[in-house]
């Protein structure tokens, strides 16, 4: 089956690959429709955030506690009756992965460096939790025009680039 789009053609028979520029065009694809979703049809996101590795543990530590415990810890609004599970899928997902691809392995490196990783991602987390709120919905309000999330949205930017830029930087040492 061959598909023509403009100039690109491509046969799915021949490779389930994906074009260039395919990420993208998904991405403005569910943008659109999803503001046509919303503006036309009254349809509203939920109250929760996306997929995130910062609200949502924090949610789950909050909702135990409040259960075992009795605390009153903040829970958003969404998880309140039932725990979010997102993070316990998190570690078992990529825990089944690494053993079904064999890849599963502990390893021992410079102490420097582990302690290093550790002090940058509490750093990370803490930066997370001030803002509070994940990537996704940070993109989400600075599309709306909220200038402080697009400034946090910069900064995530600045981030990935200044890691990736040290990551490259520490493979090219070895």
């Amino acid at each position: 089956m061959k598909i023509k789009l403009g100039k690109l053609e491509f046969d799915l028979k021949k490779s389930l690959g994906l074009i260039p520029n395919m990420a993208l065009l998904t991405g403005i694809a569910m943008g659109v429709l999803a503001a046509i979703a919303q503006g036309f049809f009254n349809v509203q996101p939920p109250v929760g955030d996306g997929v995130c590795a910062v609200s949502h543990p924090a949610n789950l530590v909050n909702w135990m506690s409040n259960t075992v415990f009795g605390t009153e810890f903040t829970i958003h609004g969404i998880f309140v009756g039932i725990p979010v599970l997102t993070p316990i899928g998190f570690i078992l997902g990529s825990t089944i992965a690494a053993l079904k691809n064999k890849e599963l392995r502990f390893r021992r490196g410079p102490v420097r460096d582990n302690i290093f990783a550790f002090i940058l991602g509490f750093i990370i987390i803490n930066f997370g939790l001030l803002w509070g709120s994940c990537p996704i919905r940070t993109a989400i309000l600075s599309s709306y025009g909220m200038v402080f999330a697009m400034i946090i949205l910069a900064s995530i930017v600045v981030g990935v680039i200044v890691s990736c830029e040290y990551i490259k930087w520490k493979v090219r040492r070895m």
